[in-house]
């Protein structure tokens, strides 16, 4: 396979070929000190041995280097001066990096012991896979779903299959998925010198979309391996999923991650969904967050970036060996995905109401029982009876 022309995230100064079996985990790094012991342990702690832990430091403030030296002088720290953002921070480890196998993980995650070596063995068992997700739980509830990989709608607004769905067997059977999520992946080394690295015109948010959308169009499928377990704790180190930050870097992310990946017969084609989802985006952002001055900032940049967005977009169609039918057909079962996913939450809500509103009933019917018992039990003298 020959590497899709003109992205700047191309593989430059990255090894083409690295140590077979070798697994490198990257871990980008923004004053996240607190997270970091919980999340190092379970790494070293892995049953698979033949890996390197990168922790990649965005200038935290915090204390994590002096941490990272005193405690894991074993993991190698490369560091920048300042906050870079997620694909600038991972595209340097990947670039670092030795194995054969890349790994992505949060700084606020612990992973099972048999996370590495469950998606290795996925790996080596389909050729046709470029990346892995895994099965991703709640680090405090562990029975609720943080998700099980990225999702996309035609309207050019992403989800993730699962989120905060109670875990009840539904997601442990292997499938593939249009992409993994990049806090908890595993990639081919040699798909990203194919493809190119993360684009590092995304400072946070849909880089992992972006990419699983560029890797489908190049050929690459990727697998989800409920076997290899993560646990999330979520937006530890980001904030608010509202905050003017993350609505402005997702309405421009949005747009440029349709713009690049959607070949032009779709993008007239999905042109409704478009309208309706980004309508849903911005309505949500307003009543929710009335971050409405952030969404159409996260627009303007988009407008200012279109050129460049164009560039790649070029590059990519060029490259896409899959069918107009192939791309139209995955992003649609992503939908369905996301919006079967959505009903299963809002069934469980509802079935939640209704538990606590029975319990509330009984409580109330339990509390008026006992005043009435009171009630109907005679009091005791406490005086004596005598003068």
């Amino acid at each position: 396979m020959q590497a899709c022309p003109g992205e700047d995230t191309k593989a430059a100064g990255m090894a083409s070929e690295g140590q077979v079996g070798f697994v490198s985990i990257i871990i980008p790094n923004w004053n996240g000190k607190h997270f970091l012991k919980d999340c190092l342990d379970s790494l070293i702690r892995q049953s698979y041995k033949d890996l390197e832990i990168i922790v990649v430091d965005n200038g935290s403030k915090d204390g994590s280097i002096e941490f990272l030296a005193d405690n894991y002088p074993q993991v190698r720290v490369p560091r920048f001066e300042k906050n870079t953002g997620f694909s600038v921070a991972v595209n340097r480890g990947i670039r670092e990096s030795k194995g054969e196998y890349i790994a992505l993980i949060n700084n606020d995650t612990v992973v099972d012991g048999l996370w590495v070596e469950e998606l290795v063995k996925a790996l080596n068992t389909h050729p046709e896979i470029g990346s892995v997700g895994c099965k991703m739980l709640g680090y405090d509830d562990r029975t609720l779903l943080d998700g099980v990989g990225d999702g996309y709608r035609r309207g050019g607004l992403p989800g993730r299959i699962g989120h905060r769905e109670k875990d009840t067997g539904l997601f442990d059977s292997e499938r593939y998925i249009l992409g993994a999520c990049g806090g908890a992946a595993m990639y081919r080394r040699a798909m990203f010198v194919d493809i190119g690295l993360f684009d590092e015109d995304y400072f946070a948010y849909l880089e992992d979309v972006d990419m699983g959308l560029r890797a489908q169009s190049a050929g690459y499928k990727c697998l989800y391996v409920p076997s290899a377990i993560i646990y999330h704790l979520g937006c530890g180190t980001t904030g608010s999923g509202y905050s003017p930050l993350v609505v402005r870097l997702s309405a421009q992310n949005n747009f440029n991650t349709l713009i690049k990946n959607i070949p032009g017969s779709l993008l007239i084609k999905f042109i409704p969904q478009i309208c309706f989802w980004q309508a849903y985006y911005l309505a949500v952002v307003c009543v929710r967050g009335g971050r409405v001055l952030a969404w159409f900032e996260g627009f303007g940049r988009f407008l200012l970036m279109l050129p460049r967005m164009l560039k790649k977009r070029q590059a990519i169609n060029k490259g896409r060996r899959v069918s107009l039918n192939y791309l139209e057909e995955i992003i649609v079962q992503s939908e369905r995905d996301l919006e079967a996913a959505r009903m299963r939450l809002n069934k469980q809500a509802l079935e939640a109401r209704e538990n606590n509103s029975v319990k509330s009933t009984e409580a109330e019917r339990k509390a008026e029982a006992d005043l009435s018992t009171a009630k109907e039990e005679p009091v005791e003298s406490t005086k004596s009876g005598k003068l």
